[in-house]
């Protein structure tokens, strides 16, 4: 029961407005929840209070003019008994939806051209060049293009990696969007497909999520990176910015100005935060977002262009420690010597990736022979990551949108009445058929029904699952599949009392008898919902979510609860008769 209150019981949703909001425009707000709400009225807020608020609620009042922000406030049992509200998808909050691909014919044309440049180069190129030429053709035909006829295809290998590292450079530029629960994943072998709930303006996310990746390789400053370091944890621990801090742009951007400011910042210089992926042991950060963790004072020129690297893999040393290992073009290679030469030695050169800082390396000895490594305590995934940026710079990926849908909150709002509304005339239906047909039986089974509506909603929760449009209809499904398990029981005892058996008897041998029949007529479904689960996308996979949890639930209840509960009326002898 606690783990389904911040879902079902009364919730508050503050609204803040903004500081220009005129009367009419707060009117129309609080004439929004003129029916099945209350209101407390504030300077610039107003507190709701109902239990028909959910985020797509909340995303419709976001929408409208004069309001700032429109957060819902926690629960006391999330706060007590760390119990969290089920999230709704897409479909049921309103949001963007996108599906992209890189642009592998611009990536084909690419790399065709560039072997022809590195055979028209052969010729005259000297011995250590044409060593360098050669190794970049060999890994553009061993990694990337395969000789098809007279022309060239990209390998499926090699597009498998291009769409790992286009999540990876997707992650940074979707949290600047400030979207608490984004989406993004494969789908099918070479697309990603992102959900942003309660996001309306689709052009600012196509302009920021389609366009190519900027690294690049600068050189740090230690004294400007240590004095801004100390600011930074002047300003951090003296609490005065939010709790958010670290989702939210355009804080960090003014905080890097005072900064900036702060430590008189040469014009050469500038401040950009380190990110970092969050760790799987805290709680308050997703292990799939990267968050801002502390300012370096780089120099504004790069020093080596991402371009210039052709290739990284992560690789161990001769201590077995994880590396990775990188090598650069020809051209790269002249630049990575005269950056990591002997007066830059100890200096830290920051991997720049969309203006955020993913790593800064120290320069241990001067790169010469156009390969080097990055070392590290890495975890092999923290590795991935970082050896995928680095490639990055070899290839900007150019993605272009092949799917995009915008989705209305009302729409949601209207979607999750109508599945609630569907759901509960659907149990009461079913309720009353039991009870006039099974009599007192039937209300047992309707307690069973009751308890299996509770199980479902608080493992939804429990798991952080996703609640879709298609979710709800298994849903619904499974509430009208819960008393089938009943039905079967309960014919199997009817049949034991016609054959003279006591009412303990009956009731014992039913249950047995007809356990074997539930389970394997359960199984299969089970054995259907796991397959759409592990193969299914979006859609197919929230209807198989709520299928799987349901039958299970409905298993439960009827071979554990029920049996419980008639093994309690078994132990009267008196009683001679069931209703049933």
């Amino acid at each position: 029961l606690t783990l389904i209150l911040p879902t079902v019981a009364e919730k508050k949703m503050e609204i803040v407005f903004l500081k220009t909001a005129t009367a009419e425009q707060k009117d129309a707000v609080k004439n929004w929840f003129s029916s099945g709400f209350s209101t407390e009225e504030k300077e610039l807020s107003l507190i709701v209070k109902g239990t028909s608020i959910t985020d797509a609620v909340k995303n419709e009042i976001k929408g409208m003019d004069g309001v700032e922000e429109a957060l819902i406030l926690k629960h006391w049992v999330e706060e007590k008994f760390l119990s969290k509200k089920i999230n709704f998808g897409l479909d049921l909050q309103g949001g963007v939806h996108l599906v992209l691909q890189a642009n592998y014919d611009k990536i084909l044309k690419k790399y065709a051209d560039d072997i022809k440049a590195i055979d028209n180069n052969l010729a005259g190129a000297g011995d250590d060049e044409k060593k360098q030429l050669k190794r970049d053709r060999d890994y553009i035909t061993e990694n990337i293009l395969d000789a098809s006829g007279a022309g060239y295809s990209i390998k499926e290998k090699y597009k498998s990696e291009v769409t790992k590292q286009a999540l990876e450079l997707l992650r940074g530029r979707v949290d600047k969007f400030g979207v608490a629960e984004p989406s993004i994943r494969p789908s099918g072998k070479d697309a990603i497909e992102i959900q942003l709930p309660g996001l309306k303006d689709i052009e600012s996310v196509k302009n920021a999520i389609g366009s190519t990746g900027s690294l690049e390789y600068r050189l740090a400053d230690d004294s400007s990176s240590a004095a801004a370091g100390s600011q930074f944890e002047e300003k951090y621990k003296s609490g005065t910015f939010p709790a958010d801090w670290d989702e939210n742009s355009r804080f960090l951007d003014s905080l890097l100005a005072d900064i900036s400011a702060a430590i008189s910042l040469p014009n050469n210089l500038e401040l950009i935060f380190v990110y970092e992926k969050g760790k799987e042991t805290d709680e308050t950060r997703s292990p799939n977002k990267i968050y801002a963790q502390y300012p370096l004072a780089v120099e504004k020129a790069a020093v080596v262009a991402g371009t210039d690297i052709s290739e990284a893999s992560v690789n161990r040393d001769e201590y077995g420690k994880i590396v990775v290992s990188f090598r650069t073009t020809a051209e790269g290679s002249v630049k990575f010597a005269e950056a990591t030469k002997e007066s830059n030695k100890g200096k830290r050169l920051a991997i720049v990736l969309d203006n955020k800082i993913r790593s800064a390396p120290n320069i241990n000895d001067q790169i010469t022979t156009g390969s080097g490594q990055i070392t590290g305590a890495f975890s092999y995934e923290d590795a991935m990551t970082l050896a995928r940026i680095v490639k990055e710079g070899a290839l900007p990926v150019d993605l272009q949108i092949i799917e995009e849908r915008i989705v209305g909150p009302s729409l949601g709002k209207d979607s999750i009445e109508s599945g609630v509304k569907a759901a509960i005339i659907g149990m009461i239906g079913i309720m009353i058929f039991m009870l006039i047909y099974y009599k007192a039986a039937g209300l047992i089974a309707d307690f069973g029904l009751v308890l299996n509506l509770i199980f479902m909603l608080a493992i939804l929760s429990l798991l952080g699952a996703t609640l879709t449009l298609p979710g709800i209809a298994g849903f619904i499904l499974t509430v009208g599949m819960a008393v089938d398990a009943n039905v079967i029981i309960y014919e199997r005892i009817k049949e034991e009392i016609a054959a003279g058996k006591s009412v303990r008897m009956s009731i014992l041998s039913g249950f047995e008898k007809a356990f074997s029949t539930i389970f394997d007529s359960n199984l299969t479904t089970l054995i259907a919902a796991f397959i759409l689960l592990q193969f299914g996308t979006g859609p197919i996979k929230g209807f198989a979510v709520t299928l799987f949890i349901g039958v299970i639930s409905s298993m439960f209840t009827a071979l554990f609860v029920t049996r419980f509960v008639y093994e309690i009326i078994s132990l009267n002898k008196k009683i001679k008769k069931l209703s049933i």
